[in-house]
């Protein structure tokens, strides 16, 4: 069971963003034989940057917190910054779940993606202001380890202008990371020891990577016809190539839909997506 709760008296707070709602609306999508179908309803809202991965039967949706009430500030200058999370283990049924990092550099965890032990995030500097992904230092891909209710011992793995969005899959023997290499116009992935980037695709951001039987469905978001919308390619060689860019998810009736996120749960391929506005939504 993934230990995020209680956070040293600290409760958490995500349950306020569980549920229908107008702001921010998180959709879920599920493949039932060929046909993907949506949830008739948010699953949950006022988040942002979306993370998902599995620990045992859970499944743990991460998020940046918009609802307000976004933890004790007096325990983030004590321990550390919250990352929150909101599980599942049915796909119905959904609690709050919550970790502090603590990190002797004060850096703030964002683009959060939980790994079973590991957590991967992009490492901001408290107190910077306006959007973490134009912030002009070097950004900074950092993986801690998960000990209960927090998360200890960040590991730089990358850094570089503009990186973002860590997305961490096992190839074989590799590690791959998937990440934003330019915010809003580019993703990439980066294997070896160190970790560099090898390859990038050009008119997409924020990818997220799934393994579905023997293939990898890689995920991102891209601006079609004036709205974000989700792109999939599939590559069937371990990585070595890729398909074209195809739009799978049902859209109808959604303004938008980006950040894509994906992993198979219980048999099946799941796919979460959030409604943001254009000018806002992650780049």
């Amino acid at each position: 069971m993934l230990a995020l709760i209680g956070c040293f008296g600290d409760d958490p707070v995500a349950g306020h963003a569980i549920g229908p709602g107008a702001d921010r609306p998180v959709w879920m999508f599920r493949l039932n034989g060929a046909q993907w179908e949506r949830s008739p309803d948010p699953v949950a809202h006022s988040v942002s940057s979306l993370g998902l991965g599995l620990d045992g039967d859970q499944l743990i949706l991460s998020m940046q917190c918009f609802w307000g009430d976004c933890g004790s500030e007096s325990l983030r200058r004590k321990i550390g910054p919250p990352i929150h999370a909101i599980t599942t283990t049915d796909l119905v049924t959904w609690a709050p779940h919550m970790a502090r990092l603590v990190d002797p550099e004060d850096r703030v965890p964002i683009d959060t993606e939980v790994r079973g032990e590991e957590v991967w995030y992009f490492g901001t500097v408290a107190g910077a202001m306006g959007d973490p992904a134009k912030h002009t230092e070097r950004h900074r891909i950092y993986r801690a380890q998960r000990k209960g209710d927090k998360l200890v011992s960040p590991e730089l793995m990358l850094e570089g202008s503009g990186l973002a969005d860590p997305a961490p899959l096992t190839v074989g023997d590799q590690q791959f990371l998937f990440l934003t290499t330019k915010p809003g116009m580019s993703i990439g992935i980066a294997r070896g020891t160190p970790l560099r980037v090898t390859r990038e695709w050009g008119g997409v951001s924020v990818p997220h990577a799934m393994w579905v039987g023997k293939q990898i469905w890689l995920w991102a978001q891209t601006v079609r016809k004036g709205r974000m919308i989700p792109v999939r390619s599939i590559s069937e060689d371990m990585g070595a190539t890729w398909s074209e860019w195809d739009a799978p998810l049902p859209m109808d009736g959604l303004t938008s839909c980006g950040n894509p996120v994906g992993v198979v749960f219980d048999g099946a391929p799941v796919v979460f997506c959030v409604t943001e506005p254009l000018g806002m939504v992650k780049p």
